[in-house]
Protein backbone atom coordinates (compact mmCIF):
# COMPACT_ATOMS: atom_id res chain seq x y z
CA UNK A 1 0.00 0.00 0.00
CA UNK A 2 1.27 3.31 -1.16
CA UNK A 3 1.84 6.59 1.32
CA UNK A 4 0.53 8.71 -1.32
CA UNK A 5 -2.67 7.33 -0.80
CA UNK A 6 -5.26 5.34 -3.41
CA UNK A 7 -6.32 6.26 -6.24
CA UNK A 8 -9.70 7.56 -6.95
CA UNK A 9 -12.32 5.78 -9.06
CA UNK A 10 -14.75 8.50 -9.65
CA UNK A 11 -18.37 8.72 -11.65
CA UNK A 12 -16.49 10.96 -14.28
CA UNK A 13 -14.17 8.52 -14.73
CA UNK A 14 -16.36 5.99 -15.86
CA UNK A 15 -18.62 7.71 -18.00
CA UNK A 16 -15.90 7.89 -20.29
CA UNK A 17 -15.55 4.16 -21.36
CA UNK A 18 -19.73 4.20 -21.34
CA UNK A 19 -21.60 3.98 -24.54
CA UNK A 20 -25.14 6.06 -23.33
CA UNK A 21 -25.93 9.21 -23.57
CA UNK A 22 -25.45 9.75 -19.77
CA UNK A 23 -27.21 11.47 -16.95
CA UNK A 24 -24.77 13.77 -15.10
CA UNK A 25 -23.45 12.25 -12.03
CA UNK A 26 -25.25 9.11 -12.56
CA UNK A 27 -23.68 5.92 -14.82
CA UNK A 28 -25.31 2.62 -15.69
CA UNK A 29 -24.31 -0.31 -17.60
CA UNK A 30 -25.98 -1.55 -20.84
CA UNK A 31 -24.15 -4.99 -20.39
CA UNK A 32 -22.31 -7.44 -18.62
CA UNK A 33 -18.93 -5.82 -17.90
CA UNK A 34 -15.78 -7.64 -17.58
CA UNK A 35 -13.62 -5.02 -14.90
CA UNK A 36 -10.65 -5.60 -16.97
CA UNK A 37 -12.08 -3.34 -19.44
CA UNK A 38 -11.76 0.04 -17.29
CA UNK A 39 -8.71 1.57 -16.69
CA UNK A 40 -8.22 0.79 -13.33
CA UNK A 41 -5.32 -1.71 -11.79
CA UNK A 42 -7.80 -3.03 -9.49
CA UNK A 43 -5.26 -5.89 -8.13
CA UNK A 44 -4.15 -2.44 -5.66
CA UNK A 45 -6.76 -1.03 -3.36
CA UNK A 46 -9.06 2.15 -5.12
CA UNK A 47 -10.94 4.56 -3.32
CA UNK A 48 -14.68 5.06 -4.82
CA UNK A 49 -16.08 8.68 -5.10
CA UNK A 50 -19.67 8.01 -5.11
CA UNK A 51 -21.86 5.10 -4.41
CA UNK A 52 -22.05 1.62 -6.64
CA UNK A 53 -24.61 -1.06 -6.56
CA UNK A 54 -22.71 -4.18 -8.52
CA UNK A 55 -24.29 -7.67 -9.32
CA UNK A 56 -22.59 -10.36 -9.82
CA UNK A 57 -23.99 -12.66 -12.79
CA UNK A 58 -20.64 -15.06 -13.63
CA UNK A 59 -17.79 -16.34 -12.17
CA UNK A 60 -16.58 -15.70 -8.53
CA UNK A 61 -13.64 -13.48 -7.35
CA UNK A 62 -12.05 -12.74 -4.14
CA UNK A 63 -12.58 -8.67 -3.28
CA UNK A 64 -11.67 -6.92 -0.46
CA UNK A 65 -14.39 -3.87 0.36
CA UNK A 66 -12.71 -1.82 3.46
CA UNK A 67 -10.08 -3.75 3.84
CA UNK A 68 -12.61 -7.07 4.37
CA UNK A 69 -12.12 -10.05 2.19
CA UNK A 70 -15.36 -11.42 0.32
CA UNK A 71 -15.83 -14.63 -1.61
CA UNK A 72 -17.69 -12.70 -4.57
CA UNK A 73 -19.93 -15.39 -6.59
CA UNK A 74 -22.88 -15.44 -9.15
CA UNK A 75 -26.46 -14.28 -7.73
CA UNK A 76 -24.74 -11.62 -5.48
CA UNK A 77 -24.25 -8.06 -4.87
CA UNK A 78 -21.82 -5.01 -4.14
CA UNK A 79 -22.93 -2.60 -2.13
CA UNK A 80 -20.71 0.46 -2.05
CA UNK A 81 -20.61 3.53 -0.47
CA UNK A 82 -18.65 7.12 -0.84
CA UNK A 83 -15.04 6.51 0.61
CA UNK A 84 -15.22 2.73 0.13
CA UNK A 85 -11.86 0.54 -0.28
CA UNK A 86 -12.22 -1.62 -3.04
CA UNK A 87 -9.40 -3.85 -4.23
CA UNK A 88 -9.73 -7.14 -6.45
CA UNK A 89 -7.44 -10.21 -4.98
CA UNK A 90 -8.52 -12.33 -8.10
CA UNK A 91 -10.80 -13.52 -10.31
CA UNK A 92 -11.73 -16.23 -12.56
CA UNK A 93 -12.70 -15.43 -16.94
CA UNK A 94 -15.92 -15.71 -16.40
CA UNK A 95 -16.37 -13.00 -13.75
CA UNK A 96 -18.46 -10.02 -14.91
CA UNK A 97 -20.44 -7.20 -13.50
CA UNK A 98 -23.38 -4.91 -14.27
CA UNK A 99 -23.73 -1.89 -12.23
CA UNK A 100 -25.14 1.22 -11.57
CA UNK A 101 -22.82 4.05 -10.32
CA UNK A 102 -23.80 7.39 -8.79
CA UNK A 103 -22.22 10.44 -7.29
CA UNK A 104 -23.81 11.46 -3.09
CA UNK A 105 -24.87 14.37 -4.74
CA UNK A 106 -27.18 12.97 -7.47
CA UNK A 107 -29.09 10.70 -4.86
CA UNK A 108 -28.89 13.60 -1.48
CA UNK A 109 -32.23 14.09 -2.02
CA UNK A 110 -33.66 11.20 -1.12
CA UNK A 111 -35.33 10.95 2.18
CA UNK A 112 -33.59 7.21 2.74
CA UNK A 113 -30.10 8.47 3.12
CA UNK A 114 -31.61 10.40 6.10
CA UNK A 115 -33.17 8.11 8.01
CA UNK A 116 -30.58 6.76 10.82
CA UNK A 117 -28.50 3.99 10.75
CA UNK A 118 -29.35 3.47 7.10
CA UNK A 119 -26.17 4.65 5.92
CA UNK A 120 -24.57 1.98 8.83
CA UNK A 121 -26.29 -0.97 7.93
CA UNK A 122 -25.22 -0.44 4.38
CA UNK A 123 -21.73 -0.40 5.46
CA UNK A 124 -22.24 -3.24 7.64
CA UNK A 125 -23.18 -5.35 4.24
CA UNK A 126 -21.33 -4.56 1.88
CA UNK A 127 -22.19 -7.93 -0.26
CA UNK A 128 -24.72 -10.12 -0.08
CA UNK A 129 -25.25 -13.55 -1.83
CA UNK A 130 -28.79 -13.90 -2.87
CA UNK A 131 -31.38 -16.62 -3.87
CA UNK A 132 -32.03 -16.77 -7.13
CA UNK A 133 -35.60 -15.34 -7.30
CA UNK A 134 -34.00 -11.87 -5.97
CA UNK A 135 -31.39 -11.30 -8.63
CA UNK A 136 -33.72 -12.03 -11.09
CA UNK A 137 -36.06 -9.70 -9.45
CA UNK A 138 -32.97 -7.14 -8.98
CA UNK A 139 -31.72 -7.87 -13.08
CA UNK A 140 -35.20 -6.70 -13.98
CA UNK A 141 -35.24 -3.82 -12.17
CA UNK A 142 -31.56 -2.94 -13.17
CA UNK A 143 -32.82 -3.43 -16.98
CA UNK A 144 -35.37 -1.42 -16.09
CA UNK A 145 -33.64 1.77 -15.15
CA UNK A 146 -31.14 1.53 -18.37
CA UNK A 147 -34.25 1.38 -20.56
CA UNK A 148 -35.25 4.63 -18.73
CA UNK A 149 -31.64 5.80 -18.88
CA UNK A 150 -31.72 5.44 -22.75
CA UNK A 151 -34.14 8.04 -23.32
CA UNK A 152 -32.48 10.77 -23.84
CA UNK A 153 -34.85 12.99 -24.83
CA UNK A 154 -37.31 12.28 -21.94
CA UNK A 155 -37.94 15.04 -19.87
CA UNK A 156 -38.21 13.36 -16.75
CA UNK A 157 -35.31 11.16 -17.28
CA UNK A 158 -33.26 12.23 -13.96
CA UNK A 159 -36.12 11.91 -11.88
CA UNK A 160 -37.09 8.74 -12.94
CA UNK A 161 -33.74 7.67 -12.23
CA UNK A 162 -33.65 9.12 -8.58
CA UNK A 163 -37.33 7.58 -7.87
CA UNK A 164 -36.01 4.00 -9.46
CA UNK A 165 -32.54 4.42 -7.42
CA UNK A 166 -34.61 4.55 -3.98
CA UNK A 167 -37.11 2.01 -4.95
CA UNK A 168 -33.83 0.18 -5.55
CA UNK A 169 -31.84 0.89 -1.88
CA UNK A 170 -35.06 -0.05 -0.01
CA UNK A 171 -35.36 -3.51 -1.99
CA UNK A 172 -31.60 -4.13 -1.17
CA UNK A 173 -31.81 -3.28 2.57
CA UNK A 174 -35.12 -5.38 2.81
CA UNK A 175 -33.01 -8.44 1.17
CA UNK A 176 -29.83 -8.49 3.63
CA UNK A 177 -32.36 -9.24 6.49
CA UNK A 178 -32.44 -13.10 5.12
CA UNK A 179 -29.24 -13.22 2.81
CA UNK A 180 -25.79 -14.87 4.03
CA UNK A 181 -22.66 -13.51 3.44
CA UNK A 182 -19.55 -14.72 2.04
CA UNK A 183 -16.54 -13.46 3.67
CA UNK A 184 -13.51 -15.15 4.62
CA UNK A 185 -10.89 -14.13 7.61
CA UNK A 186 -7.43 -12.87 6.77
CA UNK A 187 -4.97 -11.07 8.96
CA UNK A 188 -4.12 -7.68 8.93
CA UNK A 189 -1.54 -5.45 9.11
CA UNK A 190 -2.02 -3.18 12.59
CA UNK A 191 -2.32 -0.37 10.42
CA UNK A 192 -5.30 -2.33 8.26
CA UNK A 193 -6.79 -3.08 11.66
CA UNK A 194 -6.85 0.54 12.46
CA UNK A 195 -8.46 1.89 9.50
CA UNK A 196 -11.16 -1.09 9.60
CA UNK A 197 -12.29 -0.24 13.30
CA UNK A 198 -12.14 3.71 12.40
CA UNK A 199 -14.75 3.59 9.51
CA UNK A 200 -16.93 1.27 11.53
CA UNK A 201 -16.98 3.78 14.43
CA UNK A 202 -16.88 6.69 11.80
CA UNK A 203 -20.48 5.50 10.30
CA UNK A 204 -21.94 4.93 13.77
CA UNK A 205 -20.99 8.08 15.53
CA UNK A 206 -20.37 10.51 12.57
CA UNK A 207 -23.84 12.79 13.20
CA UNK A 208 -22.26 13.44 16.86
CA UNK A 209 -18.63 13.32 16.96
CA UNK A 210 -15.88 14.97 15.01
CA UNK A 211 -13.46 14.88 17.30
CA UNK A 212 -10.11 13.25 16.34
CA UNK A 213 -9.78 12.71 20.04
CA UNK A 214 -13.17 10.96 20.15
CA UNK A 215 -12.40 8.24 17.63
CA UNK A 216 -9.08 7.67 19.00
CA UNK A 217 -10.49 7.04 22.61
CA UNK A 218 -12.82 4.96 21.27
CA UNK A 219 -9.51 2.65 19.66
CA UNK A 220 -7.23 2.95 22.60
CA UNK A 221 -5.09 5.17 20.98
CA UNK A 222 -3.61 8.73 20.93
CA UNK A 223 -5.00 11.14 18.75
CA UNK A 224 -1.61 11.54 17.10
CA UNK A 225 -0.68 8.02 16.51
CA UNK A 226 -4.39 7.79 14.82
CA UNK A 227 -3.83 10.89 12.58
CA UNK A 228 -0.51 9.16 11.46
CA UNK A 229 -1.83 5.68 10.70
CA UNK A 230 -4.99 6.25 9.15
CA UNK A 231 -2.92 9.48 6.54
CA UNK A 232 -0.53 6.90 6.21
CA UNK A 233 -2.43 4.00 5.34
CA UNK A 234 -5.63 6.15 3.65
CA UNK A 235 -3.56 8.85 1.86
CA UNK A 236 -6.35 10.95 3.85
CA UNK A 237 -6.54 12.75 6.68
CA UNK A 238 -8.54 11.81 9.52
CA UNK A 239 -10.07 15.10 9.26
CA UNK A 240 -11.02 14.85 5.57
CA UNK A 241 -12.74 11.16 6.84
CA UNK A 242 -14.52 13.09 9.25
CA UNK A 243 -15.58 15.72 7.02
CA UNK A 244 -16.71 14.12 4.16
CA UNK A 245 -18.63 11.76 5.85
CA UNK A 246 -20.51 14.89 7.62
CA UNK A 247 -20.95 16.60 4.65
CA UNK A 248 -22.81 13.99 2.78
CA UNK A 249 -25.11 13.40 5.58
CA UNK A 250 -25.42 17.15 6.03
CA UNK A 251 -26.48 17.44 2.09
CA UNK A 252 -28.87 14.75 1.94
CA UNK A 253 -30.68 17.09 5.22
CA UNK A 254 -30.67 19.28 3.03
CA UNK A 255 -31.94 18.73 0.08
CA UNK A 256 -34.06 15.88 1.33
CA UNK A 257 -35.87 17.12 4.40
CA UNK A 258 -37.73 20.14 5.09
CA UNK A 259 -35.88 20.93 8.81
CA UNK A 260 -34.23 24.27 8.73
CA UNK A 261 -30.57 25.16 8.72
CA UNK A 262 -30.64 25.64 12.86
CA UNK A 263 -32.38 22.12 13.08
CA UNK A 264 -29.47 20.34 10.74
CA UNK A 265 -27.02 22.24 12.97
CA UNK A 266 -28.58 20.83 15.96
CA UNK A 267 -28.94 17.31 14.30
CA UNK A 268 -25.08 17.30 13.84
CA UNK A 269 -24.36 18.28 16.82
CA UNK A 270 -22.43 22.18 15.84
CA UNK A 271 -22.61 24.37 18.58
CA UNK A 272 -24.36 26.99 16.53
CA UNK A 273 -26.24 27.35 13.17
CA UNK A 274 -23.66 29.66 11.85
CA UNK A 275 -20.52 27.43 13.05
CA UNK A 276 -22.52 25.04 10.87
CA UNK A 277 -22.78 27.40 8.32
CA UNK A 278 -18.98 28.41 7.82
CA UNK A 279 -18.09 24.58 8.46
CA UNK A 280 -20.36 23.59 5.34
CA UNK A 281 -18.97 26.46 3.07
CA UNK A 282 -15.35 25.69 3.96
CA UNK A 283 -16.26 21.86 2.49
CA UNK A 284 -18.69 22.89 -0.64
CA UNK A 285 -18.06 26.16 -1.70
CA UNK A 286 -21.66 26.77 -1.14
CA UNK A 287 -24.01 28.21 1.87
CA UNK A 288 -26.05 25.41 2.64
CA UNK A 289 -29.09 27.58 1.54
CA UNK A 290 -27.23 27.46 -1.92
CA UNK A 291 -26.74 24.05 -1.71
CA UNK A 292 -30.34 23.49 -0.98
CA UNK A 293 -31.97 25.41 -4.00
CA UNK A 294 -29.08 24.17 -6.22
CA UNK A 295 -30.61 22.04 -9.12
Amino acid sequence: MSNNGYNRISVDDIAKYTNTSGINNFVVSEEEMNIDEYPYDLRYPHLLEGIAFAICLKGTGRIKINLQEYIIESNSILILLPNSIIQVLEKDEKFQLEFLFFSFDFISDSKIITEKGVLEIIEQVSYLKLHQKAIDDLLEFHYFIVKQYKKSTHPYREKIAKSLLQTLIYEILQLHQNSTVGMESETLSRQEEILQQFIKLLFKYHRRERSITFYASKIFLTPKYLSKVIHETSGKSISQWIDEMVIMVAKALLKSSDMTVSEISEELNFATPSLFCRYFKKNTSLTPIQYRIKD
